[in-house]
């Protein structure tokens, strides 16, 4: 009979023979909490609907042109109020992460807990991003200048959440501190003011570079109530309160103040709701994060449900997976219509909405295989990499473990700015030293700690067979 672990996957020792049945999924995951499941994976498929709606694509003259729907047609601009879901990804993540630092009797240390949550995090990217550099080597080397080009930037886009997601785990050992609603208030209001101050000086003209704070100060703030919410700080009428008071500042932010529409990055913006990240997009994430405890009652009916638990515990076995190759694969699609005098370039077009649409389906249709062929490389630990680590290390070395997994999180950020040309060559380098040197920094597990020591894995499903 099958069984479903979290941590470290042991369990994938042998090879899963088959997949459990609804009712005995069900039966056998009783000890998760199905709302963060289910928020971690439904987010994550908006935001893979979100990118299809949004990309346009025109080719000519032997060049590709990447454009965005919502510049064309800034009436849409609105919509991303509902598609900017990635708070709730960090929500998730902060959720998940205080139930496995409080899972054990011992308290980790934060530098060897974050290593040991890099380690999940990072092992499916190393095989994308040697997939990503072949790939481009090869288009370069047969002179598919082009393709090439949108292989160097836009394959490693997205790694920017990373980045940030890193560096916000960082936090969340301190964020432990929290036991009150009071403490969740200062929090936010620190995360938030500290965000505000930052667009100040950016709309006066201060250095750009000062945006990049917000990296850090906006995404904190969806795992502060994360943690509020996996220790029931927050009660539901509280939440709902907070979040309708956040969604009342935003509107006032927009209708008064210097914001735009748009939580995405779209042409033409004078400022840039998400790269960095603005005050409005941290009132959104208040807005998210706090409607989600609200509703929890709301959103534990629909987890219950066995059959929608069965898709939510299979995808959560490859959420990375699905994020890192969703854009590859909507890439192939795009491409195979294009060759096949089918489009998405004239976004006022009578057809676009119906070519947009398909081809939207097409790409949620065809990650289902695609994460069922590659999530097992998301899950097999890696050697030497995903060794066992001890629970704790002296302050010296939890001090030096915390320094280098910063630094790998602004790499990561960077090379996400930058693409695989250029500087982005040397951020790749600098991450990868980074998440070497941790991994050597971090004590191995001792006799005692080394089976399952890692409390990495609160953040995925395994599924597999016993021996």
């Amino acid at each position: 009979m099958l069984s479903t672990e979290s941590g470290r996957p042991a369990g994938m020792r042998s090879v899963p023979t088959g997949l459990p049945t609804p009712r005995e999924l069900d039966a056998l995951t009783g000890h998760r909490d199905r709302v963060i499941d289910l928020i971690r994976i439904v987010s994550l498929v908006v935001v893979v609907a979100g990118h299809s709606i949004m990309l346009t694509v025109e080719v000519a003259d032997g060049s590709i042109e990447l454009g965005n729907t919502l510049g064309d047609v800034p009436a849409l601009q609105p919509a991303t109020w509902l598609l900017q879901v990635l708070p709730l990804f960090f929500f998730a993540g902060a959720a998940a992460a205080t139930r496995g630092w409080t899972s054990r009797g011992d308290t980790p240390t934060a530098g060897q807990w974050l290593v040991a949550r890099t380690q999940r995090l990072l092992r499916p990217v190393f095989w994308y991003l040697g997939a990503a550099a072949a790939v481009y080597a090869v288009l370069s080397r047969i002179g598919a200048v082009a393709a090439a080009d949108v292989v160097a930037r836009l394959g490693v886009q997205l790694l920017w959440f990373l980045g940030a997601y890193l560096l916000v785990l960082a936090v969340v050992p301190f964020l432990q501190r929290l036991s009150s609603g009071g403490g969740v208030a200062v929090a936010l209001a620190v995360c938030w003011g500290s965000t505000a101050i930052v667009d100040v000086v950016r709309l006066a003209d201060g250095p750009a570079e000062s945006g990049y704070l917000n990296f850090l100060t906006v995404w904190t703030i969806p795992a502060v109530l994360g943690v509020a919410y996996a220790k029931k700080i927050l009660r539901p009428g509280t939440a709902l309160v907070v979040a309708v008071g956040a969604l009342a500042v935003d509107l006032v932010l927009v209708s008064w103040g210097p914001y735009e529409v748009s939580l995405v990055t779209v042409p033409g913006q004078h400022l840039s709701n998400m790269s960095p990240p603005s005050l409005l997009l941290a009132g959104h994430a208040i807005v998210l994060c706090a409607g989600a405890i609200a509703v929890r009652r709301l959103l534990v009916v629909v987890a219950d449900r066995p059959r929608v638990w069965w898709w939510v515990v299979l995808g959560n076995r490859g959420a990375m997976t699905l994020y890192l190759w969703h854009l590859p694969v909507l890439a192939a699609i795009v491409g195979a219509c294009a060759a096949l005098g089918v489009d998405r370039a004239d976004v006022h077009s009578a057809s676009f909405p119906v070519i947009v649409g398909a081809q939207t389906v097409l790409l949620l249709a065809v990650m289902v295989p695609v994460v069922a062929v590659l999530s097992p490389l998301e899950n097999r630990p890696l050697p030497w990499w995903d060794d066992p680590i001890a629970r704790r290390s002296g302050p010296v070395r939890n001090a030096a473990l915390l320094w280098v997994l910063a630094t790998l999180g602004v790499a990561i950020l960077m090379l996400a700015r930058g693409g695989l040309t250029g500087d982005g060559v040397w951020w790749l380098v600098t991450g990868l030293a980074c998440a070497a040197g941790a991994r050597r920094l971090a004590v191995p597990a001792g006799r005692r700690t080394a089976a399952g020591s890692s409390p990495a894995d609160d953040a995925s499903l395994q599924v597999s067979a016993p021996r």
